[in-house]
């Protein structure tokens, strides 16, 4: 095909390119997730599950912790507080012996105390930062781990009164402590009233809770093998994109005009940057290797036409007639002239017959072969049988013959019987001639 011309080439060009891009994003798209859709769902149920034996650990955890963390730390800041009073006692009466011996067992068991703060606020503050525990519950171990290092700081002096004696400001400084401890234990108290530890398991719980939709859920995803969907959607999607791809393509060629035939452009209505406009041609291609005569025949001799039945074409200034067949009948008429057209197919290799060459065209009805012909202004027809008749000439005597015709084609009529070949026949001045009268032939 040689192409004629183009139309918004350029931008039908980049409209392809992109369609190719998003069509390789599509292809990479569909690959991925045939290979990773289900390994990803596996890797969501694991870290769910993860989680959710994470939120179980941490629930058990706050419950062994809460309330028994509360009652402790009532019984510490009521020993606490008993220690220092008799310690104050003590030193008020002056140090024997045995206080000597309990001071450094208040002072041995202090140790331990802060030993085992220490231990719970470090526990407590990782709870806090995998968000199992409240802010609350923090800053209640971080009280206890304060109040543990001033217990500790007391049995520790309170060891070193007894070492040093007792002076009145120390007995001041014990009766500060006790007034402390008796803070510290009001504080127990009123913390295991409140049970701030119930906030802590409702939180820990909760986590519990979601972590356990989250395991449900991913779960859900497997058992509905949702990869599946996954790879569907993006194969859809790059079905999508190859026919967008197919239809910007498709674009491209239209943009490109091609000649629907073979032949020569007899016109161009369109220059080069010109604007081109719907059902407006572009050029007239003719192809003169084959030429239609459009012939209009009357509706009585239809009957006798058929598809591919030979004619013989005649033209003005073309001396040899040409040949052609039949390709259309028309299956209706032209009301005003009750004619109906019927096309001719010439074949035209020389380029002899030009479009609009007026064509006279010629279909035989019926052929017969060795058909005995006379002109056909030798016929005498009978006014009252309308039978035919002509004039023969045997040994100069005229001999009138009734005569059954057959097929008519231009100036001859075929004979069917009532004369022999060879036979001379009259063919100028029969009309005045009887039967049996003496002639004298006179040849043209």
């Amino acid at each position: 095909d040689v192409p004629l011309g183009t139309v918004e080439y350029e931008e039908l060009q980049l409209a392809v390119q992109q369609a190719e891009a998003i069509l390789e994003s599509a292809e990479t798209a569909y690959s991925q997730a045939k290979q990773l859709a289900e390994v990803r769902v596996h890797t969501q149920i694991a870290q769910a599950k993860a989680q959710f034996e994470a939120a179980e650990i941490a629930l058990q955890q706050v419950i062994d912790l809460s309330e028994i963390r509360t009652v402790t730390q009532i019984e510490q800041a009521e020993a606490a507080l008993e220690s220092l009073v008799a310690n104050l006692q003590k030193i008020k009466s002056g140090a024997r012996a045995e206080d000597r011996r309990q001071a450094v067992a208040g002072l041995n068991q202090a140790d331990a105390n802060l030993a085992n703060a220490q231990s719970n606020h470090e526990r407590m503050t990782q709870l806090f930062e995998n968000g199992a525990i409240s802010q609350q519950s923090l800053e209640s171990a971080k009280t206890q781990l304060d109040i543990a290092m001033a217990q500790h700081k007391i049995a520790t002096e309170q060891l070193q009164l007894i070492d040093n004696g007792a002076r009145i400001e120390d007995i001041q400084a014990m009766e500060a402590q006790v007034q402390q401890a008796e803070a510290s234990l009001r504080l127990a108290q009123t913390q295991a009233k409140t049970k701030t530890w119930e906030k802590d398991i409702e939180l820990a719980r909760s986590q519990l809770e979601t972590a356990q939709a989250g395991l449900i859920a991913a779960n859900a995803l497997e058992d509905a093998k949702s990869w599946e969907a996954e790879i569907t959607s993006a194969k859809t999607a790059r079905t999508q994109t190859q026919v967008a791809l197919k239809l910007a393509e498709k674009r491209l060629k239209d943009a490109t005009i091609y000649a629907p035939i073979s032949g020569v452009i007899a016109k161009r209505h369109l220059d080069l940057g010109g604007m081109a406009l719907p059902a407006a041609p572009l050029f007239e291609i003719v192809n003169i290797d084959t030429v239609i005569a459009n012939v209009d025949v009357i509706e009585t001799q239809l009957s006798a036409l058929t598809l591919n039945q030979q004619a013989t074409i005649e033209i003005d200034g073309i001396d040899t007639p040409m040949s052609g067949s039949i390709t259309f009948i028309s299956p209706t008429l032209q009301a005003a002239r009750r004619t109906a057209s019927v096309e001719v197919r010439i074949d035209n290799p020389e380029g002899r017959l030009k479009p609009g060459m007026f064509a006279k065209v010629k279909v035989p009805i019926k052929v017969h072969t060795d058909a005995l012909l006379i002109p056909r202004v030798s016929l005498i027809e009978n006014a009252n049988t309308k039978t035919q008749n002509i004039f023969v000439i045997e040994e100069n005597v005229s001999r009138r013959r009734a005569v059954e015709i057959g097929l008519l084609q231009g100036g001859v009529v075929e004979v069917l019987s009532g004369l022999m070949e060879g036979e001379a026949v009259v063919t100028a001045g029969q009309h005045s001639l009887k039967d049996g009268e003496e002639v004298r032939v006179v040849n043209p």
